[in-house]
């Protein structure tokens, strides 16, 4: 069985074979930006407190070796977002009720725990790639934005109703296009100094409020209605499959349910609850992603753009690019940040 190492083991690992050791304060927006590789494993860790109660920390892992490490929490009592970009991480956390002794969290997904005061194993394998955006959220800070439980997930109105609300660790949801969106203008921040530092906290609030919705989502009335098997499943991913070839000629909600022999009901709530959006959000975001390439990329024109990816009216289109990107495309097509 593979040791498994402590914190302060872990912290002298580092100490002792310490290579390539890079660190930078107040720089693109972060409070300290962190390089260093030793024997288990090289990192890039990126860390900024916007306000008392809110902040984001990016890290890039690359392990050499396997590793098992015994992490606690002691004294940290706020709710924690993970948005998993690359990597499969595995937890081994006995013990505490309403979260499952042994659980992984995957590439592509995102989860939300509140796990103070407690002890568990983290698990690692060689050769394994550790890319993650994390949001960490103290109780003050999120209650800030409460004003009553009639819009907050069932999943967090203990926080208001009790003193001592039950620790949980909840796989939310897929990560979404909107999602995916904001996890990559963090990733590319395209200002600098103090717009830099504003522009990342807003999109870490878009975060939370996009993985808020899922939860409301998942816990709505949608839930009851739609009782998807795997072969329905399928479907749906045939479904995305349809809407992505034709992006630029959609089949209308119907005739794709037709295509793919379930009714429209079916296809448009279990959409929603592959995807975490609705089909035509699926197929705006997939039409604009292509759009931004052809014009950032290619250097295409926007009338060239607006005919390629299916829109019939140039105006709305270069209102649903602005909407997304925050940016013209003409500003886009000559390489101009949003301002």
């Amino acid at each position: 069985m593979t040791n498994i190492l402590t914190e302060d083991q872990i912290n002298q690992i580092e100490q002792e074979t310490p290579e390539n050791l890079e660190v930078s304060y107040n720089n693109k927006g972060f409070d300290k930006i962190q390089r260093f590789r030793n024997s288990l494993y090289d990192t890039c860790c990126q860390v900024v407190e916007f306000r008392p109660g809110l902040s984001l920390e990016i890290f890039d892992d690359h392990y050499y070796q396997q590793v098992s490490c015994k992490i606690n929490h002691y004294g940290y009592y706020g709710l924690t977002a993970k948005f998993y970009l690359a990597g499969n991480h595995n937890v081994i956390c006995p013990g505490i009720e309403g979260v499952k002794e042994n659980y992984q969290e995957t590439v592509g997904n995102n989860y939300l725990f509140y796990l103070p005061d407690i002890e568990e194993i983290e698990q690692y394998f060689a050769g394994d790639r550790i890319y993650l955006i994390k949001i960490c959220i103290d109780l003050d800070f999120f209650k800030s934005f409460i004003d009553g439980l009639e819009h907050l997930p069932k999943q967090l109105q203990p926080f208001l109703e009790k003193d001592s609300p039950p620790l949980f660790h909840h796989p939310v949801s897929k990560i979404t296009l909107p999602m995916q969106t904001a996890l990559q203008q963090i990733l590319n921040v395209p200002y600098q100094g103090m717009i830099q530092r504003m522009y990342l906290e807003g999109k870490v609030l878009e975060l939370l409020a996009l993985q808020f919705a899922q939860l409301i989502e998942a816990e709505g009335n949608q839930q009851p209605l739609i009782n998807l098997k795997a072969g329905d499943v399928e479907k749906i991913h045939q479904a995305r499959d349809i809407l992505t070839k034709n992006y630029d000629h959609p089949p209308s909600l119907i005739d794709l349910a037709q295509q793919i022999g379930i009714n429209d009901n079916k296809l448009k709530y279990g959409f929603r609850e592959v995807f975490g959006t609705t089909v035509f959000g699926y197929l705006r975001d997939y039409r604009l992603e292509i759009a931004r390439k052809l014009l950032q990329e290619q250097k295409q024109n926007v009338r060239t753009v607006v005919n390629i990816v299916g829109y019939a009216n140039q105006s709305h289109f270069a209102a649903a690019f602005k909407r997304k990107f925050g940016i013209t495309p003409q500003d886009c097509r000559l390489g101009r940040k949003a301002m």
